[in-house]
């Protein structure tokens, strides 16, 4: 009887929790657009970059993008593309835009003077933009991207990433869209308001992938063209 009491009242707390439960994916948009405003039907998406030019300073790193400053940590290598391929895949529910291919993005990029790509910056974006004949450019930047040690039930150390991400009008330069992500899970045990997370994950210890689609699944709610 004790035993059905406690169970009871466990249920009665997770489920009234639920509801009031809020997205806990590391997302916050920073700037947004009404669609109303601006014509945007064609966009590009660059392979974000690995890493700032800013080197990393007591702990922190700023991104030289967005001015951004987040906890530093490893970069893997190729991290940058494999964010911008989560967010073309994702775009691509989206029937209101036109995406150029993520192979023809990838082959134009790897062909481009290697001084521009050095820097990274909206000029970049711009230069690359008007050669695809397109509205928009979204581009960004990982600061941080480092997979989980261990497996999905138990882990020593658990998947961390941050990057920013902005979305760049190609005629006049202008920032139209920008974010920030910056998610290192946590065990349900240490923060039980994730747990719609947790089971959006498959209710175990997330890959960085898993955790970046979380992410930007969310931050594309904010993105108004439809």
């Amino acid at each position: 009887m004790k035993l059905k009491i406690i169970l009871s009242l466990i249920c009665f707390l997770f489920f009234s929790s639920c509801q009031s439960f809020k997205p806990h994916s590391g997302i916050v948009v920073l700037q947004s657009f009404h669609p109303d405003t601006i014509s945007i039907r064609n966009i590009a998406v660059l392979p974000f970059r690995d890493g700032s030019l800013n080197p990393p300073e007591n702990g922190t790193v700023i991104c030289h993008l967005t001015g951004q400053t987040f906890k530093g940590g490893k970069v893997e290598p190729d991290s940058g593309r494999n964010v911008a391929s989560l967010f073309y895949h994702v775009l691509l529910n989206n029937k209101a835009i036109t995406l150029i291919s993520e192979t023809n993005v990838n082959l134009m990029y790897d062909t481009m003077d290697k001084n521009l790509l050095d820097t990274y910056n909206i000029s970049l974006g711009k230069s690359f933009g008007n050669a695809l004949n397109v509205d928009a450019v979204l581009m960004g930047v990982v600061l941080r991207y480092e997979e989980r040690d261990g497996t999905s039930w138990a882990v020593n150390r658990p998947a961390s990433a941050a990057f920013t991400a902005i979305l760049v009008d190609v005629k006049s330069g202008d920032i139209l869209w920008k974010i920030r992500f910056d998610k290192t899970q946590e065990a349900l045990s240490e923060n039980v308001l994730n747990i719609k997370n947790f089971l959006r994950g498959g209710g175990s210890w997330q890959t960085v992938e898993q955790l970046l689609s979380i992410g930007i699944e969310d931050a594309l709610q904010s993105f108004h063209i439809r």
